[in-house]
């Protein structure tokens, strides 16, 4: 599943490879500019455990809530993609088998992850507790993209869109850095706090929006932990943003607008789509709303999520009291 295409350099590989091992070491790389570290400085860098998280919104929220106290390595950044169809190399496993712990998603996003030699100590699958509320898929296969043919089988993997199951894996990634940092543990259970009433906000905004308008329509079935959190239900094709669909994919997508009886009805989006797919959506009532799965990277997931919710709050209040 191609989320952006965004095209990495090899210096930035390359880059990226000499960062981790330095962090790994316990060395603290330094920019421009900088002095000697002091001897204190020093100590605390080497002193830095290494959390290994196997996506963007893991990768935030490690950070988020250890707050410097650890160093996070993610070596899928360095590729195309956001983990997803991420398979270490040699060089990457030995990057593993040198942090302190692995972050995994879980819910079937790390194939990989039973694959590698890694002991199982250092591994935490931050849905393990929520295995039944998972959400199988059809495994329907499709084509789109350079992937070609492919299916999406087994658990449905993006349990962080909803704010619930996010929450969940807030908490579990919490409780095993308070174990790793023993002395930050207080500081780690208060920014817990700020993060979980963020979430409970945002839950909020969710439901209120499925409450506006109860049917929701999806350009790829990656939002259905967003739509079950919500109470909403959603229908999902499989379109790429950067893709002009076929005749029969728009088809496709007609058929199933034409169950929602409302005005408008929101379309949720991985990224932005071409303008002439916009302006085609706008003719049949569907209003795009981007909600990118993995935020925008090196940002606060969190604030993408709920930058995301407001605008889909804003076009199911198009629908209230709207039927066609």
């Amino acid at each position: 599943m191609l989320l952006r295409d965004r095209k990495k350099s090899i210096d930035r590989h390359q880059a990226f490879f000499v960062t981790a091992i330095l962090l790994v070491l316990g060395f603290a790389p330094m920019g421009c500019g900088e002095g000697e570290p002091s001897p204190t400085s020093a100590g605390k860098a080497a002193a830095a455990p290494i959390v290994f998280a196997s996506n963007a919104p893991l990768a935030w929220m490690v950070r988020e809530l250890a707050g410097g106290a650890v160093g996070v390595i993610t070596p899928w950044s360095s590729q195309d993609g956001e983990g997803e169809d991420w398979s270490p190399t040699d060089a990457e496993i030995r990057l593993l088998q040198g942090a302190s712990l692995i972050v995994l998603n879980g819910a079937d996003f790390e194939p990989w992850a039973g694959r590698v030699a890694i002991a199982r100590t250092l591994l935490l699958d931050t849905t393990a507790a929520c295995e039944a509320v998972l959400i199988k898929q059809d495994g329907i296969e499709h084509a789109h993209g350079p992937r070609g043919a492919h299916s999406h089988s087994g658990f449905a993997s993006t349990t962080w869109l909803s704010p619930i199951l996010y929450a969940e894996q807030a908490d579990a990634i919490a409780r095993r850095l308070a174990r790793l940092v023993p002395a930050d543990a207080q500081a780690i259970s208060g920014r817990l706090a700020r993060v979980q009433e963020r979430l409970r906000a945002l839950d909020r905004e969710l439901k209120e929006s499925a409450k506006q308008a109860p049917q929701w329509l999806a350009s790829h079935p990656v939002y259905q932990y967003l739509a079950a959190s919500a109470g909403a239900s959603i229908s999902a094709v499989h379109w790429e943003p950067a893709d002009l669909p076929s005749a029969a994919q728009w088809a496709e997508l007609e058929a199933a607008r034409a169950t929602i009886d409302r005005e408008r009805v929101p379309m949720l989006w991985e990224g932005e789509p071409l303008p002439e797919v916009r302006e085609h959506l706008e003719q049949l009532g569907i209003v795009v709303v981007v909600y990118p799965p993995f935020g925008q990277r090196n940002g606060d997931f969190l604030q993408s999520c709920e930058t995301a919710a407001a605008k889909l709050r804003a076009s199911t209040a198009e629908s209230v009291g709207k039927p066609k």
